[in-house]
């Protein structure tokens, strides 16, 4: 039997995915922690719509008859959508705790509209809703907090059946015309977190003790266990060809023969991600992590890996060059390594870390590179000697070297700090980012500073004043890397999978640049003026630069999430487009499993 394989990526949320549906008509839709609900057609690829309201994350999705859909969110409501007309048609907020599983309840024979809803939540409750009317039909309540008996998950096994699974690792059973627990299994040994119904009367349980147990609804008995998960189950879903598919926290999929009751296929999701980007003359050096332990070069023209520096025990978090081309690499396992890349060798060993992730690194005049980890310590080093010179207690989640020979450094306390060149002195203090800042940039001919935050926006500052220039809005997520252009204008990577390009003199955004599948979280300015942009999706992309410079207002989000490869490059209006195999010789491959 052929392992599924994926079929492609649907790309649009600006925060991870905890919740998909199924819809009539090849269509599906997916919840997320941005709060927004979308709605995909799965034969192109492209989004049909956005549905707002919810004011917290979306937790559950639910596909109900006549073209509705329900969901529960952690802001404790649930709200029921016409999927046609992408409208809001009802919001049941009697709940006060946030909503965990939905269920809809058998429609007796004959019956029309969408009949009856059942949600549960942390308030410790099940309530009944009349999805056509909106209003509440009946209240089931679970237990009292002094025990963990919130549902977690809900199914409908029979007419007049809920099942539940609970927090407490039983599975009970309820009538809904009465709300009478008529139903108590035990068996698993900690949480069940998913529970679906099989034909026959069957419910499968997944829990946090990894494993699936099937139930007899007649008989209220264990009849089989499956094991294999080496994590807690997440979800459980029921394929057309009857086999069961499972999912688990450490990010594995399995699929089972029921009937046989043995595993068939195991699905891999790889985390790793390219960390860092950095041009050197000797070509493009990409660092892959968290579990990717080396720091790979590319030749851009023959599109081949030339080399492969290993020797951190942990992945890079951080690169840098150095004047006499060596390069730096900080890892997450405390240590700072200089390398050689034209002899493709170790140069040099500095532990001072300790074992505390390098976050930020930067090369100083004079041949010294500055180091900062997330333990807050910032240490200066002697390169050729390979010794430290200094050391300070700073907090630094990044680094920059200001024109006047000091050093501005950004922190997770939201400030930009300003530095003389030793350290010894704070000569600033720029506050008004949200969260911590992860890149800043000094900008060309001028006085000006530009950081980038988790709070998704780009800050300008006036290094003369200390005062802030502007705020750039526009990206939907945290902003990750910042880098200058040979025109002078600034790009800006982000988790909400694109690049930007702005005017920071017109304080406008020049264009939006779509193509990675997940967040964008390295960028880098190429010799040639092009740019290199690595992701989650573990794709490096190299952008070129048209020859034209005809400027225009960015497009929305909505005119181009849809947008092929091939539609990007025609429609760029800074001229920008992506290099790939199909239409030249520059674009990388995924990096290697």
């Amino acid at each position: 039997m052929a392992v599924p394989q994926m079929l492609g990526l649907l790309c649009g949320h600006a925060d991870k995915v905890e919740a998909l549906a199924a819809l009539p008509h090849g269509r599906c839709a997916s919840g997320a922690h941005d709060n927004s609900i979308r709605v995909w057609d799965l034969a192109n690829g492209i989004e049909q719509g956005t549905l707002c309201g919810h004011t917290g994350h979306v937790i559950v999705l639910l596909a109900l008859p006549g073209d509705l859909m329900a969901s529960g969110s952690a802001d404790r409501s649930v709200r029921i959508w016409d999927v046609a007309a992408m409208r809001q048609v009802s919001l049941l907020d009697k709940h006060r705790g946030k909503i965990l599983a939905l269920a809809a309840l058998h429609r007796s024979t004959g019956s029309s509209g969408a009949g009856l809803l059942a949600s549960c939540s942390t308030d410790l409750s099940i309530r009944i809703w009349n999805v056509d009317t909106g209003s509440e039909v009946a209240v089931i309540r679970i237990g009292d907090a002094r025990h963990e008996q919130c549902v977690s998950s809900l199914t409908v096994p029979a007419v007049g059946r809920l099942a539940g699974g609970v927090l407490d690792a039983s599975l009970r059973v309820w009538d809904t015309s009465s709300g009478e627990e008529v139903g108590h299994m035990l068996g698993h040994k900690r949480a069940i977190t998913c529970v679906i119904t099989l034909p026959g009367g069957l419910i499968m349980s997944g829990s946090r003790d990894r494993m699936i147990k099937m139930w007899d609804l007649r008989t209220l008995r264990e009849m089989a266990t499956l094991e294999g998960h080496t994590s807690g189950l997440s979800a459980l879903g029921l394929l057309a060809s009857g086999r069961l598919v499972s999912a688990a926290q450490d990010g594995t999929i399995k699929l089972w023969d029921i009937g046989a009751r043995r595993e068939t296929a195991t699905l891999r999701a790889d985390v790793a991600h390219v960390s860092a980007l950095l041009a050197h003359p000797c070509g493009l050096v990409l660092s892959a992590g968290p579990s990717e332990l080396g720091i790979k070069m590319w030749d851009l023209e023959s599109r081949n890996e030339v080399a492969a520096l290993a020797g951190h025990t942990r992945g890079v978090a951080s690169l840098a060059a150095l004047p006499n081309g060596w390069l730096a690499s900080g890892s997450v396992d405390g240590v700072v390594k200089v390398w050689d890349p034209v002899c493709r060798r170790e140069v040099g060993h500095l532990p001072g870390h300790e074992g505390s992730a390098v976050s930020a690194i930067a090369s100083l005049p004079g041949g010294q590179l500055l180091t900062a980890s997330v333990d807050g310590v910032v240490k200066i080093w002697d390169v050729e000697a390979c010794r430290e010179v200094a050391s300070f207690c700073r907090v630094m989640t990044a680094i920059a070297l200001l024109p006047d020979g000091g050093i501005a450094s950004g922190a997770n306390d939201s400030v930009v700090r300003l530095w003389a060149a030793d350290m010894s002195i704070e000569v600033a203090k720029l506050p008004g980012h949200a969260d911590l800042v992860t890149s800043l940039v000094v900008l060309p001919r001028s006085h000006r500073l530009a950081s980038g935050s988790r709070d998704a926006t780009i800050k300008i500052w006036d290094l003369e004043v200390h005062k802030n220039y502007s705020t750039l809005r526009g990206h939907r997520a945290w902003v990750t890397a910042l880098a200058v252009l040979p025109t002078g204008h600034v790009a800006s990577s982000s988790m909400d999978t694109t690049m930007r390009v702005w005017d920071t003199e017109a304080c406008i955004e020049l264009m939006t640049l779509w193509g990675h599948g997940l967040g964008v979280t390295a960028l880098a300015v190429l010799p040639q003026g092009w740019m290199a942009t690595g992701s989650r999706d573990k794709i490096v992309k190299v952008w070129t630069h048209s020859h034209s410079t005809q400027h225009h207002r960015p497009e929305r989000r909505s005119d181009v999430a849809s947008l092929t490869i091939q539609e990007l490059r025609q429609r760029s209006p800074c001229g920008f487009r992506v290099v790939t195999p199909a239409t030249a010789h520059l674009s990388l491959p995924p990096i290697a499993q």
